[in-house]
Parts: C-alpha cells; sequence; structure tokens
C-alpha cells in the first residue's frame, strides 16, 4: 500500500528529529479513526525503532569504544520488536488512509540546540554527583526522569563518563537501557491517552517486547 508505505517512512523520518513528537501526532491524527489505526501503529513502531538506531550513531560518533557491549542489547531490542511491527504493517485494513505528516521541530534551530545543550550539561552533572552519592542506584534514577521526555541526553552523558572511567561499559550501556524503557512506558501512555484504547493495544505490544529484549540483552552483557 503506497500511502502506508509514504506514511511508514515519513514517521521514521519523523523519528530522526523526535520520537515523541511522531508519536503524539500520529496518536492524535488516528484517535476515533479505525481505518487509520494500522497506519499510525506502524509509524509509532518504526519511528521508535529509529530512536534505538540513533542512540547506535551516537555511540558510533561519540564512543565507539563502547560498541561492542552497546550494539548486541540494541540489536535485541530491534530484532524483538521488528516482528511486532510488521504483523501491524500486514493487518493494515484495506482502503486505510493516510495521516497527514507531523510538523517537527527542526534540530538545528538555534533554541532546540540551546535547549538540548542545557538538558544535556544537567543530565550529565546530576548523573556524575549521584553516582559518587549513591552509586548506579543513584545514576539509575536519572534516567528514568530523563527518560521520560528523552534518551539522548543521558545516551551521551553516559558515553561520556564511560570515556572518562566513572562508568563500566555494562552500567553505562543500563543506564541507557533504563532510560529507553522509561520513555517506551511515557510513549505507551501517551498512545492510549491520545490516541485511545484501540491504538493503545495495537503499540503496546511492540513497546513491551523492545524493553523486555532491551533489559534481557543488558542483563547477560
Amino acid at each position: 500500500d503506497a500511502a502506508l508505505l509514504a506514511a511508514a517512512i515519513c514517521g521514521a523520518l519523523g523519528g530522526l528529529v523526535s520520537s515523541t513528537a511522531t508519536t503524539l501526532v500520529y496518536s492524535r491524527g488516528a484517535r476515533g479513526k479505525p481505518e487509520l489505526e494500522s497506519t499510525a501503529a506502524t509509524v509509532i513502531l518504526l519511528a521508535n525503532l529509529v530512536k534505538l538506531l540513533r542512540i547506535l550513531v551516537l555511540a558510533i560518533a561519540v564512543m565507539p569504544s563502547i560498541l561492542p557491549t552497546l550494539a548486541p542489547v540494541l540489536a535485541a531490542g530491534i530484532a524483538a520488536t521488528v516482528p511486532i511491527a510488521w504483523i501491524v504493517w500486514r493487518k493494515h485494513a484495506e482502503g486505510s488512509e493516510a495521516l497527514e505528516n507531523p510538523e517537527l521541530t527542526n534540530p538545528t534551530d538555534l533554541p532546540v540546540a540551546l535547549g538540548f545543550g542545557v538538558v544535556y550539561a544537567v543530565v550529565l552533572v546530576a548523573a556524575a554527583w549521584l553516582n559518587d552519592v549513591a552509586g548506579m542506584l543513584g545514576v539509575y534514577a536519572v534516567a528514568m526522569v530523563s527518560g521520560l521526555t528523552d534518551v539522548d541526553a543521558i545516551s551521551l552523558s553516559s558515553f561520556r563518563l564511560f570515556g572518562d572511567g566513572s562508568f563500566t561499559a555494562a552500567g553505562a550501556v543500563m543506564t541507557i537501557v533504563v532510560a529507553t524503557v522509561t520513555n517506551a512506558v511515557t510513549k505507551a501512555v501517551i498512545v492510549f491517552v491520545a490516541g485511545g484504547a484501540s491504538l493503545g493495544w495495537r503499540c503496546v505490544g511492540g513497546f513491551a517486547a523492545m524493553s523486555v529484549a532491551l533489559v534481557a540483552a543488558a542483563m547477560l552483557t
């Protein structure tokens, strides 16, 4: 279906900018419209898969030495989610319509870049301080709070602290996983609230599979 393919591509590209915004916009667009739910669910799951790929790209650019520990964990999350996204795609109903593409903020805009810089600095300082005061449990608490809205800041902070020797590779990866799982829970809530229960149940399997796979893989590292 050309309309579904176009929407999925746009959703995946939207995930490069903001998987949260993509999730919210497509959830709202499909609310009360059963013929749009398969399209919206596919876009939402793909956007959140792109989030994992974005973390991988950040690691390659900033801290490639963590890849032997991080890459298998992210691969597990992707491998667990792709089949569910494919099933949702295949259940796309005949005659479904494409949703309107979301208008997302350009991450290169100065206010957006400055805002991210502030968040990154706060997360980095908080993670380093709580690591000294409360150990990794304190860091995981920061990851949970950060993951409510975004995973990039805590990911970059974890890479930095791993590079400084403050974190082990396993600790840094688990911190990212905690933030990512928290983010997935947040997205699930967004879908249920903004898109309704029917759309929520279409997406929750993908979020759950991703979260379980990430945690299991991280615990094995």
